[in-house]
């Protein structure tokens, strides 16, 4: 086949955090190669490994070449599929030159000095769920530019509790695939390791990764199963599917046979490179902190197509067997020790009582007393019938349908006009007065929706109760306007104040009481069938468009209280300086050692506020957008790729307004000219 016609996977190796330039190459993978700006974004900022896309040789290298001149460590290959499944090790002999292993269909021979890439996978997903979960929690009371991923050492502990699997692929002089063993816990002979055996499993598996980095001459080890974004190279939970270990058992080889084909270090980013255990230490898992719903890559295959690769159905019972010796223990809960730091954000500001306002109100009351007076005139309703049938005949309501119709139309018109003739400032040069400005969202509190417990700038929930129609009705509702935040666009940095604003957000979750461990104390508990609950969210780090008005504001620097509420919150957050003041050892803080906790963390803040110098002014200027002093002037704040698409969605709906309103109208005029009989 000739080269140009063949198809190569385009793999990344992920950046822990958005760079400066980040904002560049992704303009330019969407104006040269028409790559989507958001899924390259994803695909681009994470963990470890990724596919950006799949396509022909000679797009495939100008995108790669591009990449690396971003310093992105990248490679192209070809899709092959596993040839085989790594055979299962039975015991091992230790000589001189080679280590003997006898493996369920023959024997290996790994030389000394042999090209070995080897993966320690968690089949149980912990090592997933302790990396999420613990990214989830920093994010959510420190940004996403302040996240840190589990160590080497974590990440090892983390994948021997759970279910652990060791594969190693042995490679030719060529860099192919030669031989490949699969090593359980506990399902092999240790006294081939001599003195190098243990008395637990997991030691015994440790001994052995050990002994094959010490015979090999290169020496790659992976250990990001399940957290990069490879094709088919997911981890399934035992809940999600019948066939999991199956699945997950195909996934893991579909893994190791892609990274073994990674040869080179994918140059320029050397210090990315897969080598090593601390490829996934190295990276943030920020497209699964920050994103919605991260573009993980699915499962290649149906479960009744995963027997294609052999060997695979002769281990799970095996994986099973594993995780019940004591060493596949379920992984414990996520270690939130080095969660906090002095990036910490504050909490969010306390909802400002809002006092009720009398006047809607009164004019809803006396609408519906109206109406009702209107409806009960006469004998059995006989004025609200006459009412609807001459006003109908007369073309009355067809003229009072039209004017709202029409005005909506106007509105919207005027609000598109308004957009195009605002152009788009830059935040260094931001001028008082109605601005237009686009970037990123990022938050100035830790604000976390009550729903989903996601890290976001901006909320709103809504609860809903079936009424007696089994019609979901709008009980009540709660928003983060009062929470500001800050919006980015690589200039410079504005904070937005939401309050008044009309927001558009594209992310909606929705949940029903006892669905999932979610906290739903905003609204209290109700039952699953008669109450439902409507998250919208803005996610931090989401590119939104703002058209609102700028003016000056005050930005209040962190007092002394600040200071101290964020040092007991880090003190909370990490376990092994809370033991520091467990005097009595009883794992339990009682009053007397909490308040010598508050005395330190008091201590501390004062040294760090001190140090600092107290300014001359508590509050400096700064520019803040927000709703205008005059209610004619807009604000915006909306999730879009472009102000043109915004435009465009206005002027449609200003046109079918329009259209409906004179629709309207004609036929308020027809209906009151043949009431008059000036026509049939």
């Amino acid at each position: 086949m000739p080269e140009d016609a063949k198809t190569y996977q385009l793999i990344v190796c992920q950046r822990p955090a958005a760079h400066p330039e980040l904002e560049s190459l992704l303009e330019e993978l969407q104006r040269g190669f028409g790559v989507d700006s958001y899924t390259a974004r994803q695909r681009l900022i994470g963990p470890g490994l990724a596919q950006l896309g799949k396509g022909p040789a000679k797009k495939s290298e100008k995108i790669a070449a591009l990449l690396q001149q971003y310093g992105f460590a990248c490679w192209l290959v070809e899709p092959q599929k596993p040839a085989f499944a790594p055979d299962l090790l039975r015991s091992l002999e230790i000589k001189n030159d080679a280590v003997i292993l006898t493996c369920q269909k023959g024997l290996v021979r790994l030389e000394r000095g042999a090209s070995v890439v080897g993966v320690l996978a968690d089949l149980s997903g912990g090592v997933v769920d302790k990396h999420v979960k613990r990214l989830l929690a920093q994010n959510a009371y420190r940004g996403s530019h302040a996240l840190e991923v589990l160590s080497r050492e974590e990440m090892i502990h983390s994948a021997l509790q759970g279910q652990p699997v060791f594969d190693f692929y042995l490679l030719d002089m060529q860099g192919h695939v030669a031989q490949a063993v699969q090593v359980m816990p506990g399902r092999f002979s240790v006294d081939g390791l001599g003195s190098r055996a243990a008395v637990s499993s997991r030691q015994n598996l440790q001994a052995l990764i050990k002994l094959v980095e010490e015979y090999a001459g290169t020496f790659r080890m992976y250990c990001d199963f399940g957290l990069s974004q490879l094709p088919g190279c997911d981890v399934k939970k035992a809940a999600e599917s019948p066939s999991a270990a199956l699945e997950n058992l195909a996934s893991l080889s579909r893994y190791g046979w892609l990274v073994a084909r990674l040869h080179g270090d994918g140059r320029p980013a050397r210090d990315q490179g897969a080598g090593g255990f601390g490829l996934s230490a190295a990276g943030v898992a920020a497209a699964v902190a920050v994103s919605p719903q991260p573009e993980l890559a699915t499962a290649a295959g149906a479960a009744g197509n995963l027997a294609a690769t052999p060997g695979l159905a002769d281990v799970v019972r095996e994986v099973n067997e594993a995780s019940e010796d004591g060493v596949g223990r379920p992984a414990g809960r996520a270690s939130t020790g080095s969660q906090a730091g002095r990036g910490d954000l504050p909490a969010p500001p306390e909802r400002p009582i809002v006092k009720p306002h009398w006047g809607k109100p009164l004019i809803m009351v006396g609408a519906a007393v109206a109406g009702f007076l209107f409806a009960a005139g006469g004998d059995n309703g006989t004025l609200l019938h006459l009412a609807s049938r001459y006003g109908l005949a007369a073309g009355a309501l067809p003229a009072f349908a039209a004017v709202p119709l029409i005005w909506g139309g106007l509105y919207y018109l005027q609000l598109k006009r308004r957009i195009e003739n605002t152009p788009t400032s830059k935040v260094r040069s931001v001028a008082m007065g109605l601005v237009e400005v686009h970037g990123r969202a990022q938050r100035l509190y830790a604000l976390v929706a009550p729903m989903t417990q996601s890290a976001c700038v901006w909320y709103r929930l809504r609860k809903y109760r079936r009424d007696s129609k089994n019609n979901w009705k709008l009980v009540k509702e709660i928003n983060s306007d009062h929470v500001p935040f800050q919006l980015d666009d690589g200039t410079g940095r504005v904070t937005v104040d939401p309050t008044g604003a009309a927001v558009k957000a594209k992310v909606q979750q929705s949940g029903y009481p006892g669905q999932s461990p979610l906290t739903f104390t905003a609204f209290g508990r109700g039952s699953v069938e008669d109450e439902k609950w409507t998250e919208d969210l803005i996610y931090e780090g989401t590119s939104i468009y703002v058209l609102g008005y700028a003016r000056p504001g005050r930005e209040e620097r962190f007092g002394l209280r600040d200071r101290i509420t964020v040092k007991l919150r880090q003190l909370k957050l990490d376990p092994q300086a809370m033991h520091r003041y467990d005097t009595n050892s009883d794992g339990l803080i009682d009053e007397g050692e909490w308040q010598a906790a508050r005395n330190d963390a008091e201590q501390e803040a004062l040294a760090e506020h001190l140090a600092e110098g107290r300014p001359r002014r508590r509050q400096e200027e700064h520019v803040v957008i927000g709703k205008g002093p005059q209610r004619s002037l807009p604000f915006i704040i909306t999730e879009t790729i472009s102000e043109s698409e915004l435009v465009r969605k206005y002027g449609l709906f200003s046109l079918c307004l329009v259209i409906a309103g004179l629709g309207s109208l004609c036929l308020a005029l027809y209906k009151f000219l043949q009431y008059l009989g000036l026509i049939q």
